[in-house]
């Protein structure tokens, strides 16, 4: 009987909520945060063809590289897709240039897409705005008027 109480009590114990952990917010104006947002095109590749392959960067992504979020999302048509990546600071945003420029994904990227625009959101420094425009990348960069970010 002590036996059921102890883990009756156990479980009852388990199951109560956590103290939650209390979120910080800090504004957008303050935040090194940047994020990407592309709208590509599919180029005509099949719908099929795009979600296997941007799955497979996805897949490949995670392993590698500092995003927080990083996501494709298509239109019903299947002929175009909106990226969507956020970096902790520009030197990550850079970093994923680097990679993605010198890795075994550049071509087919294009390939299966066209950048039809890249707008970046967020305070990127001179420096990530000197890469893109190294590498050819026309960026509209849009820094925040208002907002926050939470953790």
């Amino acid at each position: 009987m002590k036996n059921n109480f102890l883990f009756i009590l156990f479980l009852i114990l388990s199951c109560q909520e956590s103290p939650k952990k209390e979120d910080s917010v800090l504004l957008n104006k303050d935040s090194d945060e940047i994020v990407f947002i592309l709208e590509l095109s599919t180029k005509e590749n099949s719908v099929e063809d795009v979600e296997d392959f941007t799955q497979y960067l996805s897949d490949f992504i995670v392993k590698r590289e500092p995003s927080t979020v990083y996501g494709y999302f298509i239109s019903e048509d299947g002929k175009n897709v909106t990226l969507i990546e956020r970096y902790n600071n520009s030197d990550d945003g850079i970093q994923h240039g680097v990679d993605f420029i010198n890795g075994p994904n550049f071509e087919r990227f294009f390939e299966i897409f066209t950048i039809e625009s890249f707008i970046t959101l967020g305070n990127a420094t001179d420096e990530f705005k000197k890469f893109a425009s190294e590498n050819g990348f026309e960026i509209d960069y849009r820094e925040s008027i208002g907002g926050y970010v939470r953790k």
